[in-house]
């Protein structure tokens, strides 16, 4: 019989929680047939922004012509300062759900700026939440993602900073600790004022931590999860790098090309935008099946 792991940490966080909570309720609310449209997906899950379309919400990209007196909710990875001053000189009435640690970088970057430092943002420039921490920077901002990007920093972008520029670094929320701490010492050898502002939320920072500590036990390792969820792609590299069998579960069907092994430790993790129903369907069925 195989032997099942779970972290204690697995599904939704805090931040994915509250926006969910406050969707819910602005549906189960609203007056008449008045749309609520959420600005991109509320969070990077598809069977929770499938459920809540089914109630009622519209899911759109942000588009200036059409957004005007609307009833907008801001996903939980926050959205560009640009933007959301548009949503407000156009009339729209703006349900505010960006995760409450990633405002705090907002608030940082946007402060640091005011007081003279450039900010290098340690992240995936393409993520949603990376594009709107730079926006509240801009221009005086950078992102890296890897350590080679890190080491190349000053030869990229001679003309934005050099050696004594004063440098504020901040973390997307969700960047893998272990790779972070790497990039942040290649930068502090790099420049000569150098702010760290530790900006890794903590509920990724237990996530990482337990599915390290798990998957260095386990015989396979399975991460449940959106293969669009950053937080849960980074839990999937760090099994793989501690365990030799380490698989992506979005859902059920992908359970079907793996074997367990008579007596197999079977380690299981989440991504934070995970719902609970989903864990414990895969969770029941690997019980029921191996």
């Amino acid at each position: 019989m195989i032997k099942i792991t779970k972290t204690e940490h697995a599904g939704f966080c805090f931040g994915v929680e509250r926006a969910i909570d406050r969707c819910n309720a602005e549906l189960d609310n609203r007056m008449g047939a008045n749309p609520i449209y959420s600005l991109g997906p509320l969070i990077h899950n598809e069977l929770v922004i499938a459920d809540l379309e089914k109630k009622g919400l519209i899911v759109k990209d942000y588009d200036k012509d059409f957004f005007h007196n609307k009833k907008v909710l801001i996903r939980s990875h926050g959205i560009k300062k640009n933007i959301m001053e548009e949503l407000v000189d156009n009339g729209n009435e703006i349900i505010d759900l960006t995760c409450p640690f990633v405002k705090r970088i907002h608030n940082i970057v946007a402060e640091d700026v005011k007081n003279g430092y450039f900010v290098i943002v340690i992240g995936d420039k393409t993520h949603p939440e990376v594009e709107g921490i730079m926006s509240y920077a801009f221009p005086y901002v950078i992102s890296v993602l890897n350590e080679d990007e890190a080491r190349a920093v000053i030869d990229d972008n001679k003309d934005k900073i050099s050696a004594g520029t004063m440098v504020s670094i901040v973390s997307q929320t969700t960047f893998d600790e272990t790779k972070n701490k790497k990039i942040v010492d290649i930068l502090a050898n790099l420049f000569y004022n150098i702010k760290v502002n530790d900006t890794i939320c903590n509920a990724t920072s237990i996530r990482q931590k337990e599915t390290r500590d798990i998957a260095s036990i386990s015989d396979v390792m399975l991460i449940i999860g959106s293969k669009n969820s950053s937080n849960t792609k980074k839990l999937y590299d760090i099994a793989k790098s501690f365990c030799k069998e380490a698989y992506f579960i979005s859902d059920i069907n992908d359970l079907q090309n793996i074997k367990f092994d008579e007596g197999a430790r079977v380690g299981v993790s989440a991504g934070a935008s995970t719902p609970k129903k989903l864990i414990e369907e895969i969770l029941n069925h690997v019980r029921t099946n191996f």
